[in-house]
């Protein structure tokens, strides 16, 4: 499946979630809490409805009720499942490349870290250094890039946040969101 099918299906994802946790979402309600426009809602519904995943009830002129047929909650849960392994994988794979790469650093004689990532992802990194016990290195850590000190010579990342490396400095990426297998070496 391309990029564009791809994103469709999480799109198609986020609308049954979004129906069954509120079945009485009128169309304009279900596409501003799932961050759609008004006509992209409306073609996933009918696309939706078409697969059997869910049933469109009109309930008079003026409301729809959406429901989720018994395909739409497996659809659901098979997508819930599949998500909750990609992201136990996107964890993984950001404590083995944060520890492959503090090793490799550390190994070399650097004691000052500077580290970017967002929310969980922060947490994540702050639990992997601590397990690897380096008591005398510092750890600086931010949650974007607008923060990191300008004579930081190394910064890893754990971001979605485009990076732009300052004059001397080096970035090390330690995620590839679209790719679980990559590892740093």
């Amino acid at each position: 499946m391309g990029d564009n099918g791809k994103i469709l299906a999480e799109k198609e994802f986020v609308l049954i979630q979004e129906i069954a946790r509120k079945p009485d979402h009128t169309q304009r309600s279900l596409s501003q809490s799932a961050g759609m426009s008004l006509g992209t809602t409306n073609l996933l519904i009918r696309r939706l409805a078409r697969k059997g995943l869910i049933k469109v009830t009109h309930l008079d002129w003026k409301r729809t009720q959406y429901l989720l047929t018994p395909e739409g909650m497996m659809e659901k849960t098979q997508k819930a499942y599949h998500y909750t392994l990609y992201t136990l994988r996107l964890f993984r794979q950001i404590r083995e490349n944060m520890a492959t790469a503090l090793r490799g650093e550390y190994e070399e004689g650097r004691r000052r870290f500077v580290l970017v990532a967002q929310d969980e992802l922060l947490e994540l990194l702050r639990d992997t250094i601590q397990a690897l016990g380096f008591g005398d290195a510092s750890f600086a850590f931010f949650k974007t890039f607008a923060e990191v000190p300008p004579d930081a010579e190394l910064v890893l990342t754990a971001t979605l946040e485009p990076t732009q490396p300052a004059e001397g400095q080096r970035i090390v990426s330690l995620v590839d969101f679209h790719n679980t297998d990559f590892r740093l070496s």
